[in-house]
């Protein structure tokens, strides 16, 4: 996952200007859903999770994705390994949440019922589940040599969108072979958050498909891309894959109703108390003019 991008390269601040909005984005979503109760529900639990993971890829893979600039693969050495497992962490669970969240709607899709009786509990194991399962594939992965890398991660990435495109296609079938109930207002529901995650989804399918293909191309086919096109191919596919973690929030402000309601309370609530400190300290200036 190491980079090679060159020092003065364009793409650097590129990189430093995408972590860094990443970051704060994720972080604003993160305190959208903290802090606004009627937004902590099950339903929203699978799209905390991979907020976190997006908050992580931002805050802790770029700045390692830039620093050690294959490093990781050329220093046999357990603090390499650890460097290289850390960096690869977040990303893994960022595309296992991808699938976790397909498989979670397409059971919200057939089964709606039964689906509204799914405790916060069973939510809970799974994103538990999901990081335990992380873990040891980062791991696994910081170890592998570098070609051995290249050919688990592309087979990673292989079955998470598998998973993905497989949940999707189903759940559009399905959503229409059966008639719209303008009835069941839960149903209606289920149906818009789906179709916004579906859109979620696809958009970062999108930014993975390149990191992936470019991945399994080999090294001299890179090159030739790299010396033909005189652009740096992988510092622009990566740019384009760590965008990935910038959709989520961006998606939801446009299609979720109450998560434009519960930023823009967040933010109103901000201005409020800066403009009551504002005050305070316009008070204890005018105070000490007087004394």
């Amino acid at each position: 996952m190491a980079t090679e991008v060159a020092n003065g390269s364009a793409w650097f601040p590129v990189l430093i200007f995408e972590f860094l909005v990443t970051s704060i984005i994720n972080a604003i979503t993160i305190i959208a859903f903290a802090r606004i109760s009627h937004l902590r529900k099950h339903s929203t639990y699978l799209i905390m999770n991979l907020t976190v993971a997006d908050l992580l890829m931002g805050a802790v893979t770029g700045p390692l994705f830039i620093y050690h600039k294959d490093a990781a693969f050329k220093d046999n050495t357990w603090p390499g390994f650890l460097i290289c497992s850390v960096e690869f962490t977040f990303p893994i669970a960022s595309q296992v949440n991808l699938s976790l969240i397909s498989l979670e709607r397409l059971h919200a899709t057939l089964f709606p019922f039964r689906h509204c009786l799914i405790t916060n509990w069973a939510y809970i194991k799974v994103i538990i589940a999901s990081w335990l399962m992380t873990l040891p594939l980062a791991i696994v992965m910081g170890i592998l040599s570098k070609e051995a890398f290249r050919y688990a991660w592309v087979s990673f990435s292989a079955i998470t969108l598998l998973v993905i495109a497989v949940c999707y296609i189903i759940i559009i079938f399905n959503v229409q072979s059966k008639p719209h109930s303008q009835h069941d207002f839960s149903i209606h529901k289920e149906r818009k958050l789906s179709v916004t995650l579906l859109i979620v989804t696809g958009v970062s399918v999108l930014t993975l498909l390149p990191w992936a293909i470019h991945n399994s191309m080999p090294e001299e086919i890179k090159k030739k891309w790299h010396n033909a096109l005189n652009v740096d191919v992988h510092s622009m596919i990566a740019v384009l894959y760590f965008a990935n973690c910038m959709v989520n929030p961006l998606v939801y402000t446009i299609r979720m109703k109450e998560f434009r309601k519960a930023l823009g309370n967040l933010v109103s609530r901000q201005s409020h108390v800066e403009q009551q400190r504002q005050r305070r300290r316009n008070h204890r200036s005018q105070q000490q003019t007087m004394l």
